[in-house]
């Protein structure tokens, strides 16, 4: 009797001490704000705190005994089950984000966190599984204006907020647990993501590219790229923000559409001056010169000139006088009849010819030589012609346009051009400024190069640095425009990556060195009035021997082309 006295009371005593420690143990996960409950092997409820019947809307004894998926409806519930995972693994916590319906079956972002639970002999007797609501934090990211998602270890995505689903086309269910590079299509997905850079080196990386959305469009985007990090400051993944540029991209192109005309981009005064009477001009059928600096873009003003006249229609052919020897010039321009000359076995049209009903550009006309200027006269005076070999001479239906880097003025003084011709080629003249008077112009024509040399080289360049375009601002560019283009498209082809860089630049650019022989501070050449002048034959020799008898760096010294140089050399019998 007292043996059994003693049993029972020591079983009461256990009893009472298991529910004095179930109710201590209840206490305390009331007082966690997370969701926590246990299950068995079987994923029936064994435990249940208060946080978990405010998400589920089901009281305490209503939920014990029951399956957790009964209570907690999951994307994860039938096929990423973190409880199960958990206990499959032995031992490892499981953490998985999830989509998952509260009581009034709205849906609701939740952190799942799940590790097993054993006995006192070390025997899996189920799991503990943690839910922690994410709705707060998550009305936050969706509050921010740029597309922002987070990513694991495995690049997989593990949060996307409703401006980056805006950005994709694609809804949050569809995206959460893809790769990232499914989702955007990013042109740098393969080689060169941020997300991976700022992973391997651990810095933030911010770049401009481009992504594909659901409907095929093409978007340029920015993108920042950081490391994240658990609250124990383990790297757990990356967070990459993307904002839509498309707008500044539609931007800039109405830009370039306004300040655009005739393929000639400026939005400066002087040059939009010129633009609103070149179509009065190029209806008027007058002859016009084009005087401006080597690079302006002369021969692109007598495209729109001859395409804005009632010419259009026939062709414009260009001849380059400074391009061809002089006894070349002369057939190349008016023609050869047969047997004008051996070799001679046919006849073969000018350049006249070639455009009859058209226009003549006579480029460099201030490399024309006295002789042929004499014949271009004649042509311009009676429209008429003759062939080289012809016994009559042939009307001219063209409308003449010439252009010049030279001060035709001074020429006329030194008597190196002739003034009557000057006076029938000036009817109305037309001056290009030089890109060091057109500064607000390089912005404008850094991005048209930028977009000609990405399609060209299939690059991706979005950016010049703010050093190399400071750089642009005090350069004096005696290429102008050409040198300009010159320059960004080799960087085009250096650069590897979304911005052009000065490590990019030529290296005369990079040494704050003008042009590819001179250095900036150099002394100056002499003055430009001398290199007009025809050297006597002693001095041409001179010139010669001291530069090697390189021609390219002697014209360069006279200011003259080489084939300039290659005719006083010609006439003076200075052998080459």
């Amino acid at each position: 009797m007292t043996a059994r006295i003693s049993k029972l009371t020591e079983y009461q005593v256990n009893r009472a001490m298991y529910r004095q420690q179930h109710g201590y143990y209840s206490d305390i996960l009331d007082n966690i704000n997370d969701a926590v409950f246990t299950v068995d092997p079987d994923m029936t409820i064994t435990t249940y705190n208060r946080a978990a019947e405010l998400i589920s809307g089901i009281p305490r004894e209503a939920a014990l005994g029951k399956k957790c998926r009964e209570l907690f409806t999951t994307d994860a519930c039938e096929s990423a089950c973190p409880a199960r995972e958990a206990m499959a693994a032995r031992g490892k916590m499981i953490v998985r984000e999830v989509m998952m319906q509260d009581h009034r079956g709205d849906s609701m972002p939740a952190l799942l966190k799940a590790s097993v639970l054993y006995d006192n002999d070390g025997q899996l007797i189920g799991a503990v599984e943690s839910m922690r609501c994410l709705r707060r934090l998550y009305s936050i990211i969706d509050s921010v204006a740029d597309g922002l998602f987070t990513v694991d270890d495995q690049m997989l995505i593990t949060n996307f907020n409703k401006a980056a689903e805006e950005l994709t086309g694609i809804p949050v269910r569809s995206a959460l647990g893809k790769r990232c590079s499914e989702i955007f299509r990013a042109t740098c997905c393969l080689a060169g993501c941020p997300v991976k850079e700022a992973m391997a080196t651990g810095r933030p990386v911010q770049r401009e590219m481009e992504i594909t959305d659901t409907y095929g469009n093409r978007r340029p985007v920015s993108v920042s790229a950081s490391i994240l990090f658990d609250c124990s400051g383990r790297p757990i993944g990356g967070v990459e923000t993307l904002r839509d540029l498309t707008p500044i991209s539609d931007m800039r192109e109405e830009m370039r559409q306004k300040f655009t005309f005739r393929r000639i981009l400026s939005r400066n005064n002087g040059m939009r001056k010129l633009f609103d009477i070149v179509e009065d001009v190029a209806a008027s059928g007058a002859t016009v010169l084009l005087q401006g600096e080597s690079g302006t873009g002369k021969e692109l003003f007598a495209h729109a000139l001859h395409d804005l006249s009632p010419r259009r229609d026939k062709p414009l052919v260009t001849v380059n006088c400074g391009a061809l020897p002089e006894n070349l010039l002369e057939s190349e321009i008016f023609g050869v009849r047969k047997g004008a000359f051996t070799g001679a076995v046919a006849d073969r049209p000018g350049r006249i010819e070639q455009c009859q009903g058209g226009t003549l550009f006579l480029d460099e006309i201030g490399d024309l030589p006295l002789q042929l200027q004499v014949k271009l006269l004649r042509l311009l005076e009676n429209r008429e012609f003759q062939p080289l070999g012809a016994r009559h001479p042939v009307k001219a239906d063209v409308r003449f346009i010439a252009a010049t880097h030279r001060n035709l003025e001074e020429m006329v003084q030194q008597g190196l051009f002739r003034q009557d011709l000057l006076f029938r080629i000036n009817i109305v003249t037309l001056h290009i400024p030089p890109l060091r008077e057109r500064l607000d112009d390089i912005p404008l024509l850094v991005d048209m190069a930028l977009k000609r040399f990405n399609q060209l080289y299939n690059k991706n360049i979005r950016s010049v640095a703010g050093e190399v375009m400071e750089r642009f601002f005090v350069w004096p560019f005696a290429g102008n425009v050409r040198e300009l283009l010159n320059m960004l498209e080799q960087a085009s082809i250096l650069c590897r990556g979304s911005e052009i860089r000065m490590e990019h630049m030529p290296l005369y650019f990079r040494g704050g060195r003008q042009g590819c022989t001179a250095p900036l501070h150099t002394p100056s050449l002499p003055d430009r009035s001398l290199y007009r002048q025809k050297p006597d034959p002693r001095y041409l020799s001179e010139l010669l021997a001291r530069h090697s008898g390189n021609r390219t760096s002697a014209a360069l010294e006279l200011g003259v082309d080489r084939t300039t140089l290659w005719r006083w050399m010609q006439r003076y019998g200075i052998a080459g």
